[in-house]
């Protein structure tokens, strides 16, 4: 009898525990760190494409079926609102507070208020100049005529760190596996994680040429030590959660 009510006393204490943690979780200050957090490591930047995605999805799955016109329309008016870019962040965000650990998020606050992770964020926002369009079309015919191997397997490290091309194929194929869906399209060939390694493939040339243009102004010891800053373990635990998180927002079918 005693061991039963301790066992109940147990199991209470810890449901208890894990409703505290939950609540605690979603209080204003934890979102709002959780959205500073997703801010600065450019995930919420990265939902911001998510209007371009699903036209650029929309009319690949049009041209693939040679859908009319008016298929399209609905395609695109059935998911827009379910893919608008705020709807998707709050969802992220809310994933990743319902993970919180403090001591490991306020570390992950005080890595990326680092000069260096600060200047790096500034050329970040730099890239969304309209400047940056053109900029980034010259810079890669430069490459072309004069690559530069080291440098580029610097910056290939960093993709890796910051997972910026693997987040990205994410984005393209949740969009697309949506779009496929609502078309009526058959079962995948591929699970979700092969998809995400293909799509990463063909995305991380372009990539790797986005970041050498964006971070041309760093030296290479900047480069590196930015690159180690971000291969942290708390913050490569933050980015992964985050990652599961876009899955999650996304809804695609393993």
């Amino acid at each position: 009898m005693q061991k039963t009510i301790r066992t109940a006393a147990t199991t209470i204490t810890l449901l208890f525990f894990l409703s505290a943690n939950f609540v605690h979780a979603q209080t204003p200050q934890v979102l709002q760190q959780t959205q500073q957090l997703l801010d600065w490591l450019g995930v919420l930047a990265l939902l911001e494409q998510a209007p371009t995605v699903l036209d650029i999805a929309v009319e690949a799955e049009a041209k693939l079926r040679e859908s009319t016109p008016q298929q399209r329309e609905a395609w695109h008016r059935e998911l827009e609102p379910k893919l608008k870019p705020a709807v998707l962040q709050q969802t992220l965000i809310r994933y990743v507070a319902e993970r919180y650990r403090a001591e490991t998020f306020s570390h992950n606050e005080e890595l990326l208020q680092q000069p260096l992770a600060r200047r790096a964020r500034y050329f970040d926002l730099a890239m969304t100049q309209a400047s940056a369009v053109q900029g980034l079309q010259d810079y890669r015919a430069l490459l072309s005529a004069k690559p530069q191997p080291n440098r580029r397997a610097l910056i290939q490290e960093l993709d890796a760190a910051t997972a910026t091309s693997l987040l990205a194929a994410i984005l393209q194929t949740g969009v697309g596996d949506r779009v496929r869906q609502l078309a009526g399209g058959t079962e995948k060939s591929a699970s979700a994680a092969q998809e995400f390694v293909e799509r990463q493939r063909f995305l991380a040339p372009f990539t790797e040429d986005y970041l050498l243009y964006a971070y041309r102004y760093f030296k290479d010891e900047e480069l590196s030590a930015y690159r180690d800053l971000l291969r942290d373990a708390e913050l490569q635990w933050f980015l992964d959660v985050s990652r599961q998180g876009l899955i999650a927002a996304l809804q695609v079918t393993p």
